[in-house]
């Protein structure tokens, strides 16, 4: 076998191959690759979870913990929720009648009655037109508003349009 001595191609130096990666190298290498995808996955997960709106036809199909679930009227439809790590926004279409009977049982202190209806004031003058919240809830003049304080701290406003039954929630819990 003989021996090529022409030139190399366009002045080009013969160009000799790269000695192989060790073995213990490519496994260094996938081990760190593992290492910074799981924080990624874990990131994509809860930006799934609190980063974005579910919609849900009824209460009975929301998958969240207990109290935040049970902070939606039972007879609410056409449910449009995002949960943030201490509340969640909800925008959904209820009678005024439902909304009050929920209010009114869920709100009451132990012992006592509550007329959520008469508790109601109507939006204030500034915020009609205006958007409200992460979901853009726009107040209305038939907007009416109930607000409830939790004995932990936690607060509830429930903004409710008369005409139309959509209803805006803000809860926010400890």
């Amino acid at each position: 076998m003989e021996q090529d001595t022409s030139p190399p191609i366009n002045g080009r130096a013969d160009i000799t191959p790269l000695e192989s990666a060790s073995p213990r190298r490519g496994l260094v290498f996938k081990v760190i690759i593992a290492i910074l995808a799981l924080p990624m996955v874990g990131a994509l997960i809860l930006f799934r979870i609190y980063g974005t709106n579910t919609h849900h036809a009824n209460r009975s199909t929301i998958w969240w913990e207990e109290r935040g679930r049970n902070l939606i009227p039972p007879a609410a439809t056409d449910i449009t929720l995002r949960q943030d790590f201490l509340d969640h926004y909800a925008i959904y279409t209820i009678s005024e009648r439902d909304l009050n009977t929920f209010l009114d049982k869920r709100f009451a202190s132990p012992g006592e009655t509550l007329d959520s209806f008469s508790e109601r004031s109507p939006a204030r003058p500034d915020t009609i037109g205006n958007a409200i919240g992460p979901l853009g809830w726009i107040v209305t003049k038939n907007t009416v508003l109930y607000r409830y304080f939790a004995s932990n701290g936690g607060a509830h406003e429930y903004y409710h349009d008369t005409k139309t039954g959509l209803t805006y929630q803000r809860s926010a819990y400890w």
